[in-house]
């Protein structure tokens, strides 16, 4: 339902955001968070709306990261090691804020393209499961059709504004002066907002030179 480029997932109060910002996207949940069950009457809301255990039980989820890194993220992290590799990035917080400033964007493209493409392929029926077959995008909107059931529940406005409200900024929110350095620095040197990771890569060297780092 979403996969997010980020700068940390290190700050609790960002995955918060991203869930609810997911929440309000779809106007759905089912046996999540407590606070946003807890308008309704049946017997998994409130507290009953969730429960403990072990990641590694979820073996779906673990199955597709898996595929993901073999797939996508993989690549990504080999890049990354190679700019380190050639002294190109060293860790340092400058360097990092460059690298981010550089590569979120195109990342966050790359995701909303596998996003689409995990929830428009076809999933093959596997006689030992249980699990529907079909179209993710099809079964989610149209359960019925796949002997399926929409179990998701209404979550209100009232209840997200408060959510809101009460939940700390992220310590990343917002802007700061290196996201004007970049940008005035991109904007003198005539660059432009990469569209593919060899852009992006030869965007980040440029802008580390000018920079002096």
């Amino acid at each position: 339902m979403w996969l997010n480029c980020g700068k940390t997932n290190n700050d609790p109060s960002v995955i918060v955001q991203n869930y609810i910002n997911c929440v309000a996207e779809y106007g759905l949940m089912a046996a999540l968070h407590c606070t946003l069950r807890s308008e309704h009457t049946d017997e998994f809301a409130g507290t009953k709306s969730h429960m403990y255990g072990t990641s590694t039980s979820n073996q779906r989820i673990e199955s597709w990261w898996s595929y993901f890194q073999k797939q996508r993220s993989q690549f990504w992290m080999d890049l990354f090691s190679d700019l380190r590799e050639r002294h190109l990035f060293n860790g340092s917080p400058a360097h990092t804020k460059w690298l981010q400033y550089c590569f979120l964007g195109i990342l966050q493209k790359e995701l909303d393209e596998y996003k689409q493409y995990c929830n428009t392929h076809n999933i093959r029926p596997v006689q030992q499961s249980r699990c529907p077959s079909g179209k993710p995008e099809a079964m989610y909107h149209v359960p019925h059709r796949f002997d399926g059931s929409n179990c998701g529940f209404p979550a209100s406005a009232q209840t997200l504004n408060y959510i809101n409200n009460i939940m700390p900024v992220p310590a990343v929110a917002g802007r700061d002066e290196h996201e004007n350095l970049f940008e005035e620095l991109q904007r003198q040197s005539g660059l432009r907002a990469p569209l593919q990771w060899e852009s992006a890569v030869d965007n980040y060297i440029t802008l580390e030179n000018i920079a002096g780092l």
